[in-house]
């Protein structure tokens, strides 16, 4: 027994060993270090370095306690591939799913919560190549970028592609891939558009959609934030958005709806509350999202999930939502 006890507590030396040498001043802690069972390795791919994390059971902290660790303002872009976490940083968190990523910001303590069969990929960015392609300002704290639909979607699928043919990809410049990605899938502004538009491209439909998917989660989005996002007046999205049959408001509502119809449909979701899933899709109540999803789709969402897994792609909208500012 004795020595069975050394072996785990060897592991776990070992597992923050390697943790501080790979990502810096963080450090594993496990209540139950006779159960623990985990490793951290690195691999290269392309321009990338990318930690592979496997925990059984704990918290990985970063404190000041291991300073002789610190590698330099860092950002860790975190893919969960299995098993669950709560990324916590600054007061806020993330709930990560598989498929699901956020950000973490290497200048700030934070705690996360290691659920069973764990398994996550941590892709380092120095803060330098994040400052060049996001405007820092402009990057939400901890965010959860949802790997379901939409350019979260697009950024999974990317990440996920690249460690099954890193192999393959040596010698080539991913760090700007994936930095074009991610500022995408955030919404962020881009250093070079913080003082004004002036030199952009021309602003179309598309972009204004990818900008609100991004922001979906939001109750805060109006037509009025996304055309001071793209420094535009509101005269201009409305008649940019006009390409695409609606207001700028019933854009916002439409992605709304269709990002709740594809939760209510993902398995991976069919855990979760009515409730959550309209809030994490911008409405303020249960209620409103219901009375809102059934006009537009004809059917409460309960009946969505009941039935989506087999008719998937088949719903549509009765007619498009007629809303104004």
């Amino acid at each position: 027994m004795a020595a069975s006890s050394a072996r785990v507590l060897s592991d776990l030396e070992m597992c923050n060993r390697n943790m501080g040498r790979i990502c810096g001043a963080y450090r594993v802690v496990s209540d139950h270090w006779w159960n623990f069972r985990g490793s951290v390795s690195t691999r290269t791919i392309g321009s990338l370095e990318v930690a592979d994390i496997r925990l059984s059971n704990g918290r990985v902290i970063k404190d000041r306690k291991r300073d002789e660790y610190y590698l330099g303002d860092r950002y860790f872009l975190v893919l969960q591939a299995s098993g669950a976490a709560v990324m916590r940083q600054r007061g806020c968190e993330a709930y990560l799913r598989p498929g699901d990523c956020t950000l973490i910001d290497s200048r700030y303590q934070s705690t996360f919560e290691v659920g069973p069969d764990f398994h996550q990929y941590s892709f380092h960015l120095s803060g330098e190549a994040v400052q060049r392609h996001i405007d820092i300002d402009s990057i939400p704290v901890v965010p959860l970028i949802k790997g379901s639909c939409g350019p979260g979607a697009l950024l999974s699928d990317t990440l996920a592609s690249l460690l099954r043919h890193g192999e393959t990809l040596d010698g080539l410049d991913l760090t700007e891939i994936a930095l074009q990605l991610l500022g995408r899938a955030l919404g962020a502004k881009c250093p070079a558009n913080r003082a004004g538009g002036a030199g952009r491209a021309v602003l179309d439909v598309r972009e204004i959609a990818n900008y609100i998917d991004a922001q979906i989660d939001s109750t805060d989005l109006t037509p009025k934030s996304i055309a001071e996002y793209f420094d535009v007046s509101l005269r201009q999205l409305y008649r940019i958005s006009a390409d695409a049959g609606l207001t700028p408001a019933a854009l916002i509502w439409r992605q709304r709806l269709d990002r709740a119809r594809d939760l209510l449909m993902d398995p991976r979701t069919r855990n979760t509350s009515i409730t959550e899933i309209a809030m994490r899709c911008g409405f303020k109540d249960g209620a409103h999202f219901s009375r809102s999803y059934r006009k537009s789709f004809g059917e409460a969402p309960r009946v969505t999930r009941r039935y989506g897994d087999v008719r998937e792609g088949v719903l549509s909208y009765v007619h498009p939502i007629q809303a104004t500012v």
